[in-house]
């Protein structure tokens, strides 16, 4: 799996895919990489004989935003570290990992501007988020705008519905909590593997 990082991604003059590659790709924090993150994994990874040559990229963050915006409120710390989560994407398949170095400055980024930066440089066929996904300054984007704006440009988006548990949806937020009370073995069923 190549890892690149944000500034490498975008810049046009970077020649990190084929001539005859584009990206199968799907964004998020992606903290412990659960049952939900899964399900968008799969769907990027998926091959058929037309999409043999679509690279599964997630693009991610270095460190949990949350760690920048919330450092003194309510950020309970990280899953998994970046050294994790970068085996895990490799085991399920993806190809490309883009980091982006989160900053009071890039959390300024309207939604529209990074769904902009992250379609505009790259030949995408594919973007797959979660229903609840949002990004941009004050969370001002969701997936229904991002379909749209990847619409406009011939890409293809795929939403997926949350992933049930016990009638809750799987998040890392109930991850951390099940860590923090000592359920280990509840967070390792969302998260679908041991710890």
């Amino acid at each position: 799996m190549q890892v690149i990082d944000w500034e490498e991604y975008i810049d046009s003059h970077s020649s990190f895919l084929t001539s005859h590659s584009s990206l199968a790709l799907t964004v998020g924090v992606f903290d412990g990489i659960h049952l939900g993150h899964q399900v968008l994994i799969r769907k990027i990874c998926a091959r058929t004989p037309e999409t043999v040559s679509i690279i599964p990229a997630v693009i991610t963050f270095k460190q949990n935003p949350l760690k920048i915006i919330k450092a003194e409120s309510s950020f309970s710390g990280d899953i998994y570290t970046l050294d994790q989560k970068l085996c895990v994407f490799k085991e399920l398949g993806v190809q490309l990992t883009v980091l982006i170095d989160f900053s009071r400055n890039f959390s300024k980024i309207s939604g529209r501007e990074f769904i902009d930066l992250l379609l505009g440089s790259r030949p995408v066929k594919l973007i797959a988020v979660g229903r609840n996904f949002r990004c941009g300054h004050n969370l001002d984007t969701g997936a229904g705008e991002i379909q749209n704006l990847a619409g406009m440009r011939g890409i293809e988006t795929w939403i997926a519905e949350p992933v049930m548990d016990g009638g809750y949806p799987v998040s890392s937020s109930r991850i951390r909590q099940a860590l923090a009370s000592g359920q280990k073995a509840e967070a390792e069923r969302l998260l679908g593997r041991s710890m």
